[in-house]
């Protein structure tokens, strides 16, 4: 993200936080469909990921009196969607189905979604290669190859977006690209 981006983000919080109903819709225009794209990397459900950024933007709308300044807008947004999304898929689950077979069944449907998106898009020999080696690799170092590499994040935004340190970030996009290199060379 360029500096002037950031900046503007910032006067669109602030613009937020004072009560300015355009600003919240600047900020919904130019998230919307980033944070879409990331929704449907942790779930395959797409009305649950659109549902989940309409209340995580109406959340934010109704509760700016309580909101502070803050400092990465783009990973605030990613954080409160990855939240959301998790609570409603917990609640949407436990609505149909108290086993513990929700966490299972919920990665399964990422791990679904991510092989059919792949085989449409990916028809070059290399490219199989590299979601085979892709898939070697457990979720946390798909998600930070995801969030640095898809939606542009700084080590900083993926540590705040993962809820880790720095370390681990920097951790698992190194062993993530070595795998891949290794997996690749072979």
């Amino acid at each position: 993200m360029d500096q002037v981006s950031f900046s503007e983000d910032i006067k669109l919080w602030e613009r937020l936080l004072t009560g300015d109903k355009s600003a919240l819709s600047e900020l919904f225009k130019k998230y919307y469909s980033q944070l879409l794209s990331y929704g449907l990397k942790l779930v395959s459900d797409r009305a649950l990921v659109k549902d989940s950024i309409q209340e995580l933007f109406y959340s934010i709308w109704e509760q700016r009196d309580n909101l502070s300044e803050v400092e990465y807008i783009r990973s605030y947004l990613y954080v409160s969607l990855r939240r959301a999304i998790y609570r409603q898929a917990e609640i949407k689950q436990n609505r149909h189905d108290r086993d513990r077979a929700y966490s299972e069944e919920f990665f399964q449907h990422v791990i679904n979604h991510e092989k059919l998106m792949i085989q449409e898009e990916l028809k070059e020999e290399q490219k199989r290669e590299l979601k085979r080696g892709l898939d070697l690799l457990n979720k946390r170092e798909k998600e930070a190859l995801f969030l640095k590499f898809y939606s542009g994040l700084t080590n900083a935004e993926i540590a705040q977006v993962m809820e880790v340190n720095r370390q681990s970030v920097y951790n698992n996009i190194y062993r993530a690209i070595q795998s891949l290199k290794s997996f690749l060379d072979e």
